[in-house]
């Protein structure tokens, strides 16, 4: 069976590092960094950032999706190339012209394909979000609504196939149901229904600053599927035998402070500890995570420094269990020029645990009157790592 290019894109949407419910096209572009320096557009960063508006701004309504993916091209052709070279070499086999026999360059080409599998992987990440926020100094609330994928597909070659393919062109025999050579595709997703709450305080000595809180309603998906790569079959993905699911409760908490030109922000994401086995009985685990921020804003340009307090260390799994994540520790800087009515971004993402290749990204915003907002971004890495965003924003 010829595994098709969508079923594997399907199979292997990833997160290698930064996804997150709520993350916009605007932290995007800017290294996604915004939990100091947004405002209350960008609340599920930060829900401490509802306090952050100007005069008039009263509810803004926000869709986004966001989408990054590395080394698909190589390995999409690469499975697709093995697919076709095992059908050939079938096809030869149950031939068995006198005049154009199997050979062992046949065998030979197949085995090249299959062991090429050993270097096939496919990773990147997907996010989609709605958000409505109204800000306020006294109670400001907003509601998000949202999910993301976490996620790949990985492909393995078996040493034992080489004797089932050297064997076929002395027995004239070969079944390719038998090829141990596998793929599997491995997913978690986050999905969350979030109420962000904020209120700007006062206390001696501090002066201004805010507190936001989200509790929020999660659920987590799991799906493992594993096939011998004769019989990967996009329409298994979704059957119950491969699919786990639970749901509970979380929070986040953030501050944000004010002073000058300078903001200052921190925040903890998901705060109670979510568990979750999949199909084979491993556990995967989407813990909390801690990160602080500083930024600068004079005129129309602002820079901002966001480092993650702690490694994150969700959704690793066991060394025996088909990899998901690895752990990280990411610094993110942004840059950011803003007009009227357009706003450059550019950042920067480098991971201290030295898991994860370094990201480049760009952005555009477009907000005509400021009323409506188109925001764009661009990501850049190592192994054809590339990404994309895009969010749309109303403002009242």
């Amino acid at each position: 069976m010829k595994l098709s290019v969508v079923s594997l894109a399907l199979a292997a949407v990833a997160v290698p590092a930064t996804a997150a419910v709520g993350m916009d096209a605007k932290s995007a572009g800017a290294g996604y960094t915004g939990i100091a320096s947004g405002d209350f557009t960008r609340a599920p960063l930060n829900p401490a950032l509802l306090t952050r508006f100007e005069e008039g701004d009263d509810l803004y309504i926000r869709l986004g999706v966001n989408a990054l993916a590395k080394e698909y091209e190589d390995a999409l052709d690469q499975v697709d190339d093995t697919q076709d070279a095992i059908e050939r070499f079938e096809d030869k086999i149950n031939a068995m012209d006198p005049t154009d026999p199997p050979t062992q360059a046949d065998a030979d080409a197949l085995l090249a394909e299959l062991e090429a599998l050993d270097d096939t992987r496919l990773v990147g990440e997907a996010n989609l979000d709605l958000g409505i926020f109204v800000p306020s100094d006294t109670l400001a609330w907003g509601l998000t609504i949202g999910g993301y994928v976490v996620a790949n597909g990985d492909f393995d070659y078996a040493d034992n196939d080489r004797v089932l393919v050297e064997q076929a062109l002395v027995t004239g025999v070969f079944d390719p149901d038998q090829l141990q050579s596998e793929g599997v595709a491995h997913a978690v997703v986050v999905s969350e229904v979030a109420l962000n709450l904020a209120r700007e305080l006062s206390l001696p000595g501090i002066g201004e600053f805010s507190v936001g809180v989200s509790p929020k309603y999660q659920r987590l998906d799991t799906y493992l599927y594993r096939a011998n790569i004769n019989n990967y079959d996009n329409e298994d993905y979704f059957d119950d035998d491969y699919l786990s699911d639970d749901a509970g409760f979380n929070l986040d908490l953030g501050l944000h402070k004010a002073y000058g030109n300078w903001r200052f922000g921190l925040v903890g994401y998901n705060l109670i500890e979510h568990s979750i086995d999949n199909m084979e009985g491993h556990t995967l685990t989407l813990k909390p995570t801690y990160a602080a921020a500083v930024a600068w804003q004079q005129g129309i340009f602002g820079a901002t420094v966001e480092a993650d307090l702690v490694e994150d260390e969700s959704f690793v799994v066991e060394s025996s269990a088909p990899q998901l994540l690895k752990a990280r520790q990411l610094v993110r800087t942004g840059l950011e020029l803003t007009w009227t009515h357009a706003q450059l971004r550019a950042g920067y993402v480098t991971d201290l645990s030295d898991n994860y290749e370094d990201l480049l990204t760009f952005g555009l915003g477009i907000s005509p009157w400021d009323c409506f907002s188109l925001d764009l971004a661009a990501q850049f890495g190592d192994d054809e790592e590339r990404g994309a965003a895009l969010q749309l924003g109303w403002k009242f």
